[in-house]
């Protein structure tokens, strides 16, 4: 029974740590910088990014691998498909 449990348990070990690297290599390619009052968005895998407003109005749409957006200060929701995989992100600009 003790010989089973150490087994189980070495498993989930085992598991959760290829979930956890597999949620950060995905992440590994996806850059946000900001220049100014401007939102850089940057990843070789990156289809598409949406930015909105915090009441969900739709601000502008970046097709490609690169994304500007130039913000006023507020708060905004990013959303970037890279792979298979969207993205959100909070964005606040003091």
């Amino acid at each position: 029974m003790r010989r089973f449990l150490m087994s189980l348990t070495t498993a989930v070990v085992l598991l959760t740590g290829v979930i956890v690297a597999e949620a950060a290599k995905c992440t590994d390619n996806f850059t946000l910088r900001f220049r100014e009052n401007t939102l850089v968005v940057t990843s070789t895998k990156m289809e598409e990014a949406r930015i909105y407003s915090m009441d969900g109005k739709l601000l502008l749409i970046e097709k490609g691998n690169f994304a500007e957006f130039e913000l006023v200060p507020g708060t905004y929701r990013l959303y970037a498909k890279v792979g298979d995989e969207m993205i959100r992100r909070r964005i606040e600009l003091r």
